[in-house]
Formats: C-alpha cells, sequence, structure tokens
C-alpha cells in the first residue's frame, strides 16, 4: 500500500490544525459576546499567528496563508459554522480542549518541518515547533483580554517541546517522515488530554521564603 505523499502529509496537518484551531478561538470569541466579524477575526488570529510569525522569522515567503486561498476559505467556513451553531458547540466543554489539543499536535509538526526545511540547527527546529503551536493561541488570548493558557502552570508548552524532542528522536533514528509525523501528533495529543483529565501540573521552583526571622 502506498502512504501519502510528504507534501500532502504536511499539508493535511497544516489543515487540521487550521481548523481545531479555529473552532477554538471562535467559541472564546463568542463566549465573550464578540460580533460576526469579531469572532472571525479572532480565529483568523489564532489559527495564522504562530505561522505567521514562524514564516517571517524563517524568512519563508510569502507568508503561506496568503497565496493559499484555501486557508482563507477554510477559516471563514469554520468560523460561520461555529457562530450558527455556537450553543451545541459551547455544551461541548471537553471537546473544545480536544480540539485545542489537537491544534497544539499539529502546528507543532509543522513548524519542526518548516524549520527542517530551512536547515536549521535543532535548538532553532523545536523553538519553530513550539512557537508555531503557541504564539497563535497568545494573540488570541490576549485580543480576549484572557490570561494566556500556555503562560500558566499547565502541561501545554511542555506537551509541544517534549513531541518536538520525540520527533527528533525519530529524525536521528531515521524513521520514515510519515511515521514520525503520526508519531509526535499522537504522543503530543495524548499527552495534552492527559494532563488536563489528570490535572497534571508543572511545579514551581521559586523557593519559599524562610519562616524564621
Amino acid at each position: 500500500m502506498e502512504l501519502p505523499s510528504e507534501s500532502l502529509i504536511v499539508y493535511t496537518l497544516d489543515m487540521v490544525g487550521i481548523f481545531a484551531c479555529a473552532v477554538a478561538a471562535t467559541v472564546l470569541a463568542k463566549r465573550l459576546k464578540f460580533d460576526i466579524f469579531g469572532a472571525m477575526l479572532v480565529s483568523f488570529v489564532g489559527a495564522v499567528g504562530g505561522g505567521t510569525l514562524r514564516d517571517l522569522l524563517l524568512d519563508r515567503t510569502p507568508i503561506f496563508w496568503l497565496y493559499d486561498l484555501n486557508y482563507f476559505y477554510l477559516i471563514v467556513a469554520t468560523s460561520l459554522l461555529v457562530q450558527v451553531f455556537y450553543y451545541q458547540f459551547e455544551r461541548l466543554d471537553r471537546a473544545m480542549r480536544w480540539f485545542d489539543a489537537l491544534g497544539l499536535a499539529a502546528f507543532t509538526v509543522i513548524g519542526i518541518e518548516a524549520a527542517l526545511e530551512k536547515q536549521m540547527a535543532w535548538p532553532i527546529v523545536l523553538t519553530m515547533g513550539v512557537m508555531t503551536a503557541s504564539v497563535g493561541g497568545i494573540m488570541r488570548d490576549v485580543v480576549c483580554r484572557q490570561l494566556p493558557l500556555l503562560l500558566q502552570r499547565e502541561i501545554y508548552l511542555t506537551a509541544s517541546l517534549s513531541g518536538g524532542l520525540l520527533y527528533w528522536l525519530m529524525y536521528t533514528l531515521d524513521f520514515s517522515l510519515w511515521l514520525r509525523d503520526v508519531l509526535t501528533l499522537l504522543f503530543i495529543f495524548a499527552f495534552r488530554m492527559l494532563a488536563v483529565y489528570r490535572n497534571w501540573n508543572l511545579p514551581n521552583l521559586t523557593l519559599m521564603p524562610d519562616s524564621g526571622d
């Protein structure tokens, strides 16, 4: 059985991430009573913010969503769909976390692939993976005047970085691209969802002050 081509794998993951982040961003915007175009703007920021900054830093021009209108169409259609059926999506609170985790996983892999395409060193490759996965969410939360989830103690950036390290290990062991992408995607998604349902948090490294005088 012939496996999908490398370009198709990357493109599909990108679209999955765009869809997932557009859903999560639109639900947040509607929850805060944004209007139609406000919610759509937030969905754009959440879906392409990280990838846009990544492309600017890596000098990948033109920026991906400016020359491929499929990204534009997908974000608009997703945002409108979520707005029309908002109350149905709102009731699926746990599902929103699944969408968020799916976007985190897909965008981490996309960021890694983009940096490898530019032959970056591995510290930069891992950074681009985390940045692609997280910056859109930060921008979305800032626009919505929310404290960004990934800047708190929850396992979020840790899941992305851990997935990147797994990818690096498989790369050094010469795993196929298809296998690297799928296993990294599943690992990040599972790690993030386990952290949510088991309430895993990072430890506080700040030393407590002495209790004595």
